[in-house]
């Protein structure tokens, strides 16, 4: 074999090491980010309910955040019930989603109420499943603010309006802490 062959070889390899991911940890995924996932990275909305996930309510146990998508939409949610045994009966969603609504991005922050859908109810088994998905007891798919819903705040989103949409989460959260706080 030829010295340049050789060294091709040897170069070849190299590259094929450098690509390569550690031994043990997870491939890196194209993260293909769709126009609502943008909005929502641009609002630091997952951060922004994490600071409420992270908070020791009195009267509320409080999980997640969690990104929810649809095939027009895209949303970062917490979810909370009331503590107590019978908490679980209704489950509460706050989030911040980005949707389509007759061709532009809409940017909507509400609170949605779900109950409890599953056949029965064991508290330990609930407690454990509950920190890390909501689907499994609620039957839902996270989707945006519907008529019945407890909208807090809609607006097209305008990327040179980004700052006050930001406010407006900020606000919106603020206020609710403020609620939840009260009762």
């Amino acid at each position: 074999m030829p010295a340049e062959d050789k060294n091709q070889r040897y170069e070849n390899i190299l590259k094929n090491i450098e690509r390569r991911h550690p031994f043990g940890s997870a491939r890196k995924e194209a993260n293909l980010q769709t126009p609502q996932d943008r909005v929502l990275n641009l609002l630091n909305a997952f951060d922004a309910l994490a600071e409420l996930a992270q908070r020791d309510f009195e009267r509320l146990l409080c999980y997640g955040p969690q990104i929810v998508r649809g095939p027009a939409w895209s949303g970062v949610v917490i979810w909370h019930h009331s503590k107590g045994y019978h908490g679980y009966q209704t489950l509460r969603l706050l989030g911040v989603w980005a949707h389509y609504r007759e061709g532009e991005i809409m940017l909507s922050i509400g609170i949605r109420r779900l109950p409890y859908r599953a056949p029965v109810y064991d508290a330990g088994v609930y407690r454990v499943a509950i920190q890390n998905n909501f689907r499994i007891y609620y039957d839902d798919d996270g989707h945006p603010p519907a008529d019945g819903d407890r909208l807090l705040y809609r607006a097209p989103f305008k990327l040179r309006e980004r700052l006050e949409h930001r406010q407006a989460l900020t606000d919106m959260l603020d206020s609710w802490i403020s609620e939840i706080e009260a009762r």
